[in-house]
């Protein structure tokens, strides 16, 4: 068997590293796999293949000079392991792991993987250009998660198409199915228990997620007499804020953020729809996993990802503008990224509500889009996305 790495930043972090770690255990199906990190400590997610931590880890507050001094590091570290372990094929995520990839190739077929929407997260900048065009040239394919992601790469950043491919990421579907059954937590369970109805999103608590929309949201819910609580899984930096927010509206009980969770999906499948108002993404998985938990759904309609998983028959650029948008696999609102986000509803935010307040509250038209989910996610089953990447991996093309 062919030997294949996979190098990312740590197994704790974020989405990257998440799919980073699911795709390790898909490959060592078929391949002899090594998970190269940089830094191992607080590893949560789940492996397959050998774990090897290069022992480098980042110095984010550390000056240019010694930063620089870290990668050269790393770039050693990692070709000597490229020899060590008779790499065949190198997958790696995220910039800082794309540089470092190239920079170590010793024979190796070079894979890059980009988990975002380019020109929404980074600016169009000589340096970043330069970036990516560096990882495109240097790599043998520059991966994208989405259709959309892909083109602006090459629109936006200048990177050449035929170095570029898009992958979208995977679910374990049969996991998934497994771990949704398990018993909420008593404190949860009490939480639910009180509300009729109840939304829940998914992510970092960042402000690109933008999860105090969700908190203006609820508070009109609540005021037309509405019996809906507001669940929100993640941790990140916005938590004082949304808290604050939470407290100025009088919404603390209403209003349940138990942190990070080991396992997210009872808390899905418990709930009643669910809502992604981020203010861009790369793909969103967690549109994939709400519609495997049995939810509807309604997302923003930003540049990418939610209308490849939701209307996936439409064209990526189409954009749902002044109205909600009634696709084949959830409701696409118009993005309120623009949108001032304090005060009262704007009236995108007033679309985006109405388009909740129906999924919670209309049945029969929820029930449309609960027939269709197994559809819906079936396209992004592992077994599917990995003849994908195994084509890739196994392909003349170097």
């Amino acid at each position: 068997m062919k030997n294949v790495a996979i190098l990312v930043q740590n197994l704790h972090n974020g989405g990257a590293e998440r799919m980073a770690a699911n795709l390790s255990i898909e490959l060592a199906k078929y391949y002899n796999v090594y998970l190269f990190v940089f830094d191992s400590s607080n590893a949560i997610y789940p492996y397959g293949g050998k774990l090897v931590d290069l022992k480098v880890p980042p110095l984010e507050e550390a000056s240019a000079a010694v930063r620089t001094s870290n990668v050269v590091k790393r770039v050693r570290r990692l070709s000597y392991l490229k020899k060590k372990y008779e790499i065949d094929c190198t997958i790696s995520h995220m910039d800082g792991a794309n540089v470092v990839n190239i920079l170590s190739r010793r024979g190796d077929k070079v894979i890059c993987v980009y988990h975002s929407m380019p020109s929404m997260c980074e600016s169009g900048s000589f340096a970043n250009k330069s970036l990516h065009r560096f990882i495109g040239s240097g790599a043998d394919k520059y991966v994208c998660v989405s259709r959309m992601a892909a083109a602006d790469m090459a629109d936006s950043f200048g990177v050449k198409k035929k170095k570029l491919q898009y992958i979208y990421n995977f679910s374990d579907l049969e996991k998934m199915k497994r771990l949704r059954s398990e018993e909420l937590p008593a404190e949860a369970a009490n939480f639910y228990s009180r509300h009729k109805r109840i939304l829940i999103t998914v992510g970092r608590l960042t402000h690109m997620k933008a999860q105090d929309r969700l908190i203006r949201v609820l508070q009109d819910l609540r005021a037309s007499g509405r019996n809906v609580g507001l669940v929100i899984l993640g941790e990140g930096d916005e938590r004082p804020l949304l808290e604050e927010l939470a407290s100025d509206l009088g919404l603390r009980g209403n209003i349940y953020m138990p942190g990070e969770v080991s396992n997210p999906f009872p808390y899905m499948a418990a709930a009643s729809a669910f809502a992604l108002v981020s203010d861009y993404e790369g793909l969103p998985m967690v549109l994939i996993e709400a519609a495997a938990c049995g939810l509807p759904i309604v997302s923003v309609d930003i540049p990418s990802g939610p209308r490849e998983v939701l209307a996936p028959d439409t064209d990526i650029y189409k954009k749902a503008e002044e109205d909600i948008e009634y696709a084949k696999y959830g409701l696409l609102v118009p993005s309120c990224a623009k949108e001032e986000r304090r005060g009262g509803l704007s009236p995108k935010e007033l679309l985006l509500e109405e388009g909740i307040r129906r999924l919670l509250f209309d049945e029969v038209f929820g029930q449309k889009y609960l027939s269709l989910a197994e559809e819906c996610v079936e396209r992004f089953s592992a077994e599917k996305i990995i003849g994908q990447w195994r084509e890739l991996i196994d392909g003349d093309e170097k």
